[in-house]
């Protein structure tokens, strides 16, 4: 079974004269431990796929399809529930918040979930041992450099185990060498951990590692293919 796919799936906004289709008839189908990258020219589609992906919307028409579940046919809390515990999402500005350390700040939208503060701390340490910061995790995020707070947000995402992780321009805050570190921890979490992740992205060296591109333009799939030379250098 695809961990994600979407059928005939389409998005529109307004009405009328000021229509605008920003998705038109996306076809996917992406599998376990898959590392897919979505690029394309701004205005086409690429963060409102994302969105519908997520759950986050839903579409205008079509079906996004979640381990098998239509997530635009659940109701707004089963949806939200979804989102919780299948995937986890990873955005640009890390979203830390700014007085709890590193393993806090993993451990707590698990607590708010209702999961025992114990089991929390737990599953938030193995968390950020997979992305090589637990001798950081008593650290605040003023105290860390910003791709070890982008580490803590993907250990955030990674802590309930999800079906898919996405990621919204991840290495949109990050300097040249950080965003190296940033994408070869992405690569590596789908090598060695199996991690099905989807990321939308304006940059090439993120693009360049992902092991298939999927190329936007004016809403439709302009070409979809693996990239052989990621997975020939990740190897």
């Amino acid at each position: 079974m695809d961990v994600i796919e979407t059928r005939n799936l389409t998005k529109h906004f307004g009405t009328g004269d000021v229509r605008v289709d920003a998705l038109r008839g996306i076809d996917l189908h992406i599998g376990e431990s898959e590392f897919v990258a979505i690029m394309g020219p701004s205005g086409s589609g690429k963060s409102t796929l994302l969105t519908l992906l997520g759950g986050i919307d839903v579409p205008t028409s079509g079906q996004v399809l979640l381990e098998g579940t239509d997530l635009a046919t659940l109701s707004d809390d089963a949806r939200t529930l979804m989102r919780r515990r299948r995937i986890g999402f990873v955005f640009q500005a890390f979203n830390l918040l700014p007085t709890l350390t590193a393993e806090e700040n993993v451990s707590i939208p698990m607590e708010l979930d209702g999961v025992p503060a114990k089991e929390a701390s737990q599953r938030a340490l193995r968390a950020l041992e997979l992305v090589e910061m637990s001798k950081r995790r008593h650290h605040i995020p003023s105290k860390l450099p910003a791709a070890e707070q982008q580490r803590v947000a993907i250990a955030r995402a990674l802590a309930i185990e999800p079906a898919l992780l996405l990621a919204d321009e991840p290495t949109g805050n990050l300097d040249s060498r950080q965003t190296q570190l940033v994408t070869e921890l992405l690569r590596q979490l789908v090598d060695r951990h199996g991690q099905t992740i989807v990321t939308v992205t304006h940059d090439a060296e993120v693009g360049g590692v992902a092991q298939r591109l999927i190329l936007l333009r004016d809403g439709v799939v302009e070409s979809d293919a693996p990239q052989e030379a990621a997975n020939k250098s990740a190897s």
